[in-house]
């Protein structure tokens, strides 16, 4: 895969696709939330947001992808709609740097916009 389809995976919720290209020591800042340092926490919390992802009804927009070297950065949209179809919407911002081939940072900015 390249570094964009690896992003556009990441972004889309679509984890699994990602591990066998995050780097060991790999970072995820998601802004004014948490820190995940290293494969085994990113992967850790993966799991648990597609835990999440598998009880709601989920619909992912993209808005823009920049690819640039070894940046990528990927906008878009995210809404969940649970079990009483109430939704939360959530607009994001993925930025993703690899090295030596792997996914080394995210960081991540998420807003949400709307919720019933």
């Amino acid at each position: 895969m390249q570094h964009k389809e690896i992003a556009e995976a990441f972004s889309g919720g679509k984890f699994e696709l990602v591990y066998p290209f995050l780097a060991e020591d790999a970072s995820w800042n998601i802004a004014g939330e948490r820190i995940l340092n290293g494969k085994a926490d990113i992967m850790a919390f993966c799991d648990q947001t597609a835990a999440y992802f598998a009880g709601v009804t989920t619909v992912f927009t993209t808005g823009n992808i920049i690819a640039e070297g070894d940046l990528v950065a990927i906008d878009g949209t995210a809404v969940f709609i649970n079990k009483e179809n109430k939704k939360t919407s959530v607009s994001s911002c993925d930025v993703y740097r690899f090295a030596d081939g792997k996914l080394a940072q995210v960081n991540s900015y998420c807003i949400t916009t709307g919720k019933e």
